[in-house]
């Protein structure tokens, strides 16, 4: 209380106890009839300042500290409010039932019980947001009226190719990618989403960019960017026109050469007894190589359409016997012996239909490209994990620097040998899908003049017998 104050109750107090006084000495009176002033005589007035001034005072005293204890109180009540507004966890408050403060003070405490439970499931609620959107494969920023930084996930960063969560940071100055800084302003300036195809500078992945303008409020606004990487689709999106661009130039080949000679027999050719059986033979072998592009496309079609594996019990040297029968005429026209090293107990669970695809096509090149007389090895092992499968032979050999590339579709390592052998250029392109729908791997081994050996391996998928392994 100020000095101004103390005194002005003081003198109130003071007047109002002097007449109470003065009251009660005039009406209070004795036994015999004699008031207390008459009593008092002379006296009067100074005893009655005395008693006023002391009871004023006592009175101004007691306000005073009921006054001090009060305010502490409420300087305690306001500084709680204070707390809990910005955030801060005080400790309970606790008064005396009696208190004129008691009803306040617990409905403070019960407003701080709220706010910590409110402010407890927010933080839990977010956490649980935030932990969901850092474990999207899609790459998510969320950006701040300022342009600045409030989030960003780990997708984010691995698509930008550096860390992107970076909270507070002017996000222009971490993106490096034009495109996509452009389109994020457009977002700002035009107050609408946003939508594009967008290759990233650093890391040259292609992304499908959505930028989303969030009203939040009046006064504010979040805008957040969505990054789905689109780079495989593309790729696959490249292979699939590469493919048909490859198909349609090697169809065109077989075909304008039937056209082009069935039309010259037409018009009088089959009438000359040297050009008719010429022309009949190129027609035809034309035409076988127009079957074995087809047969070995429809091949690729059927590893994507059935990706399931047929696991039966085989014995592999009795099954590639009976493979090797279909190739007899080719063997014998460039007098090629073949050495089947694997032993007749050598028992796998295999998708047979699959694996003929894949020894076809390796015993096949191994006979087109390999010399007259030429010879072919067929080999087997086994170990704890997998087994393995081999076909070697000594003909012509892979340079080197061509080896990468020779299980790409179409690709042809001596394209003039290859169409004089009636390769497509699919056939290794269907062998290591094959191998690969059946979980296995394919590896080569090659030197020109020396001939090359291709080795495919599988995992085991039941037991061998320890005897069948003793006997390879």
């Amino acid at each position: 209380m100020k000095a101004i104050k103390i005194i002005r109750a003081f003198i109130i107090d003071f007047i109002i106890i002097i007449s109470v006084i003065y009251v009660l000495l005039s009406i209070l009176t004795t036994e015999n009839g004699t008031s207390l002033k008459e009593i008092l005589g002379a006296s009067e007035g100074i005893l009655i300042v005395i008693s006023a001034v002391l009871l004023a005072g006592a009175e101004v005293g007691y306000r005073y500290i009921r006054y001090r204890y009060n305010k502490r109180e409420l300087d305690l009540l306001s500084q709680k409010l204070n707390d809990i507004t910005e955030g801060k966890k005080p400790g309970h408050i606790l008064l005396e039932p009696s208190d004129p403060l008691y009803g306040i003070s617990r409905t403070i405490n019960r407003l701080e019980n709220k706010q910590h439970d409110f402010t407890k499931n927010f933080t839990i609620q977010q956490r649980g947001y935030f932990s969901l959107i850092e474990y999207l494969t899609i790459g998510v920023m969320i950006l701040d009226q300022d342009r600045k930084i409030y989030m960003s996930n780990h997708a984010m960063s691995d698509l930008m190719g550096r860390e992107m969560n970076l909270q507070g940071q002017i996000y222009i100055n971490e993106i490096r990618t034009y495109d996509l800084s452009r389109l994020i302003e457009a977002a700002f300036s035009s107050q609408e989403d946003q939508h594009s195809e967008i290759r990233l500078d650093l890391t040259d992945k292609v992304v499908d960019a959505h930028v989303v303008y969030v009203p939040v409020s009046k006064h504010r606004l979040l805008v957040m960017v969505l990054l789905y990487d689109i780079t495989e689709l593309k790729e696959i999106e490249r292979m699939q026109l590469d493919f048909v661009g490859n198909v349609s130039h090697e169809l065109k080949t077989p075909i304008t050469a039937i056209t082009g000679f069935s039309e010259t027999l037409l018009q009088g050719a089959m009438n000359d007894k040297k050009a008719l059986p010429e022309f009949l033979a190129i027609i035809h072998k034309e035409s076988l190589k127009l079957t074995d592009l087809v047969e070995d496309i429809l091949s690729l079609s059927r590893i994507d359409a059935s990706p399931e594996l047929n696991l039966k019990e085989i014995n592999l040297r009795n099954y590639i016997t009976e493979l090797l029968k279909t190739f007899k005429p080719q063997l014998e026209k460039k007098k090629i012996k073949v050495f089947l090293e694997i032993s007749e107990a050598y028992i796998v669970d295999m998708d047979q239909n699959k694996l003929r695809h894949v020894i076809d096509n390796l015993i096949q090149n191994a006979i087109k490209y390999n010399n007259f007389q030429g010879k072919i090895w067929i080999d087997g092992s086994v170990d704890e994990k997998s087994w393995s499968i081999s076909i070697r032979d000594n003909g012509y050999g892979i340079p080197q620097d061509k080896q990468e590339r020779i299980f790409e579709r179409f690709y042809r390592i001596d394209t003039s040998r290859s169409r004089d052998s009636g390769g497509t250029g699919l056939g290794l392109s269907v062998v290591k899908e094959y191998v690969a729908a059946m979980n296995g791997e394919i590896t080569l081994e090659s030197q020109v003049g020396v001939g090359s050996k291709f080795i495919i391996k599988f995992p085991i998928e039941q037991d061998i017998q320890k005897s069948q392994k003793e006997s390879l």
